[in-house]
C-alpha cells in the first residue's frame, strides 16, 4: 500500500506541474513579395533615345516601384525581334541595360524575397529603341493570349479558338496572318499556308490527340513584324 501510494503522490506532482499546458511558439510565416509597378520606359513608346554609346548601341535606362515584401528585383528585357532575353539581379527600384537600336522590346520585373521562395511578377511593357533614321515602326510581334502555349484543349466540333494582342506603335490598322502546323519547322519558318486575320482572334481546325505549333504575322500596310511560336496539345 505504501508503494502504491508513492506512485499516486507522484503522478498527482506530475500532473499538477503540467496542468498549465507547454508553451507552444508559433510559427511566423512571412509574406511574399508583392508586384512592382513599372515606370519607365512607359509601355508603346516609340523612338527611345537612350543614351547612345556606339553605332549600334545604346544604354537605356529602366525604373519601378518599390514593392512591398522584396528584397531584390530579375529585370527580364526581351528583344522582340530574335525572343533573346537578358536578365539582371537588382536591389534597387532602378538600373541600366545597354540594347541594340532599332529594334523593339519587351521587359517585366520580377519581385523576389530572401525569405520565401515565391516570386511577384510585374505586367509586361514594350518600347522601340530609337535606330538611326528610322521614322516609321513595325507592329510590335503579337503575344498569344490562347492557347496558352503548353496547354491541353479540347476541341470544339473539331476546332480551336486562338486569340492574340497585338499593337502598333504608328498605326491603328491591323491584319493578321496565323501559321499553324503540326510540324514546328514549317511554322518557325513559315512555310506553310497562312490564315488570315482583321481581328486578333481566328476559330482554326484541328485534330484530336495532336501537337500544334503557331505564329502570328501582324502588319500594319506597311512594315510586318513576327511573334514567337506557341505550342498547344489537343485531347
Amino acid at each position: 500500500m505504501k508503494h502504491i501510494a508513492i506512485i499516486i503522490f507522484m503522478s498527482l506532482c506530475f500532473f499538477a506541474c503540467s496542468s498549465g499546458g507547454e508553451n507552444v511558439v508559433p510559427v511566423v510565416t512571412s509574406p511574399p513579395p508583392v508586384a512592382a509597378n513599372l515606370s519607365l520606359p512607359a509601355n508603346g513608346t516609340v523612338c527611345l533615345e537612350g543614351q547612345s554609346v556606339s553605332m549600334s548601341y545604346s544604354e537605356v535606362s529602366f525604373s519601378w516601384s518599390v514593392a512591398k515584401d522584396t528584397d531584390s528585383y530579375d529585370i527580364i528585357v526581351t528583344n522582340l525581334l530574335n525572343f533573346i532575353i537578358s536578365t539582371k539581379t537588382v536591389n534597387g527600384d532602378k538600373t541600366t541595360m545597354t540594347l541594340n537600336k532599332g529594334v523593339p522590346y519587351s521587359w517585366q520585373i520580377i519581385s523576389k524575397s530572401n525569405k520565401v521562395k515565391e516570386t511577384a511578377a510585374s505586367s509586361v511593357w514594350k518600347f522601340y529603341l530609337a535606330g538611326d533614321g528610322a521614322s516609321t515602326y513595325a507592329p510590335f510581334p503579337a503575344t498569344a493570349i490562347s492557347p496558352v502555349s503548353g496547354s491541353s484543349q479540347n476541341a470544339m466540333g473539331g476546332k480551336v479558338n486562338l486569340t492574340w494582342a497585338g499593337s502598333d506603335p504608328d498605326s491603328k490598322t491591323l491584319t493578321y496572318e496565323i501559321f499553324l502546323d503540326t510540324d514546328a519547322s514549317k511554322v518557325s519558318n513559315r512555310t506553310v499556308a497562312s490564315l488570315k486575320s482583321t481581328t486578333a482572334s481566328l476559330s482554326v481546325n484541328v485534330n484530336p490527340v495532336s501537337t500544334y505549333y503557331w505564329c502570328i504575322k501582324t502588319s500594319d500596310g506597311t512594315q510586318s513584324s513576327y511573334s514567337m511560336v506557341y505550342g498547344f496539345r489537343t485531347n
